[in-house]
């Protein structure tokens, strides 16, 4: 008996271990599912929906200039003798910045001035003869009027001529007739006498008037002799004072052809005076240019030259100083990218920091968006010129700046975290997150993870995005319709949510992603207007 209860109270012991290990494995695994299953819970991060003004920009970056810089260089060749001014140095127009060696260019003065000088005799030289022969050629033309003259009066010589022959043959034929008369009037007295009818002395005195008439007749005959000898002398002589008319007439021409000889010549005198003064006052100007001045008022940016250094300016002006007109305005020369730049219009605000003063943002305005493409690698962009004022002259040239220009603006509207539009629920929420998310098109560069098309607005087609609460414990999924973005927050234009919702930016599961990274194109900056959905940052 004793061998038997001791048997019995073996086993009890034995079986009531058992249970008791038992009990403790289950308990074990029971407790370490449970801590597995609450280890495998996601825990999610929530923010705030919130109401607000939210602005869209572009972002690029550039490199700050003055708005007038000008490099100033030399138009001469020679060593740099003296420096007036140096770096940072305030200047007027018309200040002497250098001085070259002016040696060369000052015997190239005087060089010239002589010879301008030995010109100018040459000219007084011309145009004294050219009035040496004027006035021959006014004695020729004089010549001519006195031959001209002559021939007026042989003309006048000639006329007397032929009518003292007229008048010696109306002599000669009254004569003649008188003559005739006393020979009749002779007959008549001397049948007379023989009858004895008339005196002696009528018959003498008749035969007396026939001979005296007889012998003028011979005289006026003698006369138009004389006569017609003093026309043929005078014809001789009109003819004697033509050839010279036309001998004056000659040397007038001859005098008129030297005068024009010493006419050109004169001229050619005036022009080598004229090409003597030119080479003259471009000598003077190189004697000038050898004294580098300032073009503007302004400040020296940086001087590129030492005393003692040579300046060739053979082939192109060398650069020895680089000015800025006025450090209080400046400009900002950014690349936007062809994708923004349609948004970007002149007039635009905008804002810019520099590495120099990172807490500091500077502002100016859009002032110019150039229409002339920048083409590197395949990447075209437009330049953008942004101006602003510079206070306190913080900003210099070609620091390299951040701008942020302003494309668009809303205020007083609903505002969703980027975080909650690039969130994606895990694998195993509510069990069909996986399926939801394997269902779903991989998001294009720039667009918005788990945008669908939706309906149209004003022709264009909306972009929706997706974006969750939490109820319960589990994901609600909500669609909305995004509208400007400023890289942190975006603009909700339709959808349910509203203020104060809490919708979810992420999850400590390592099966959560994020859809898109902050930047977009290489401008950066705000979100396509115009049904292109918002930008993701």
């Amino acid at each position: 008996m004793d061998v038997v209860a001791g048997k019995k109270k073996f086993a009890w012991g034995t079986l009531l271990i058992w249970v008791l290990i038992l009990g403790a494995a289950v308990g074990g695994g029971w407790m370490w599912y449970a801590q597995r299953q609450k280890a495998a819970a996601p825990k999610y991060e929530l923010a705030t929906i919130t109401e607000g003004d939210v602005r869209s920009r572009v972002t690029a970056t550039g490199n700050v200039q003055a708005v007038t810089q000008i490099t100033v260089g030399s138009q001469v060749s020679g060593l740099v003798q003296n420096l007036y001014v140096d770096f940072n140095q305030k200047v007027r127009k018309g200040q002497a910045l250098a001085q070259l060696d002016p040696s060369t260019f000052r015997a190239q003065v005087e060089q010239q001035t002589a010879s301008v000088n030995n010109a100018l005799a040459s000219l007084n030289n011309q145009r004294a003869n050219v009035g040496n022969q004027a006035a021959n050629v006014r004695s020729a033309e004089a010549g001519v009027i006195s031959a001209q003259a002559k021939v007026a009066a042989a003309r006048g010589q000639l006329a007397n001529a032929n009518a003292a022959i007229v008048q010696a043959r109306a002599s000669l034929r009254k004569g003649q007739f008188d003559q005739a008369l006393a020979v009749r009037n002779q007959k008549r007295q001397k049948e007379l006498r023989d009858r004895d009818l008339v005196a002696a002395v009528d018959f003498d005195t008749a035969r007396t008037t026939a001979m005296t008439s007889s012998a003028s007749v011979d005289v006026l005959q003698s006369q138009i002799v004389a006569a017609q000898a003093g026309y043929q002398s005078a014809e001789a002589n009109l003819q004697s004072a033509q050839a010279e008319v036309e001998a004056a007439r000659m040397r007038v021409d001859a005098a008129r052809e030297q005068l024009g000889s010493a006419q050109a010549a004169a001229q050619g005198a005036a022009a080598q005076v004229s090409q003597q003064q030119a080479n003259l006052r471009q000598a003077q100007v190189n004697l000038n240019y050898t004294t580098i001045r300032s073009p503007i008022d302004g400040i020296v940016l940086n001087r590129k030259v030492t005393v003692g250094a040579s300046v060739a300016a053979q082939f192109q002006a060398p650069d020895l100083f680089t000015m800025a007109e006025n450090l209080n305005q400046i400009q900002v020369e950014t690349n936007v990218d062809e994708a923004d730049v349609g948004q970007i219009k002149p007039g635009a605000a905008a804002t810019f920091t520099v590495d120099a003063y990172p807490d500091q943002r500077f502002h100016g305005k859009v002032s110019e968006v150039r229409q002339a493409p920048v083409t590197v690698q395949n990447v075209v962009t437009y330049v953008v010129i942004i101006k602003a004022k510079n206070e306190g002259e913080k900003l210099k040239p070609g620091m390299t700046a951040t701008v942020n220009i302003d494309v668009d603006e809303r205020e007083d509207v609903l505002l969703v975290p980027n975080s909650a539009l690039r969130f994606k629920p895990p694998a195993s929420a509510d069990g069909e997150g996986g399926e939801r998310r394997r269902g779903r098109r991989t998001p294009a560069p720039g667009e918005t993870p788990g945008a669908r098309s939706g309906g149209r607005e004003g022709g264009r087609r909306k972009r929706k995005s997706t974006v969750y609460t939490l109820v319960n414990g589990k994901l609600v999924e909500h669609r909305i319709v995004g509208g400007v973005t400023d890289g942190v927050n975006t603009e909700i234009k339709e959808g349910d949510l509203k203020e104060d919702d809490q919708v979810v930016i992420g999850s400590d599961s390592s099966d959560s992603t994020t859809a898109g990274s902050s930047g977009g194109r290489g401008s950066g900056g705000g979100g396509r207007r115009g049904g292109g959905g918002p930008r993701m940052f």
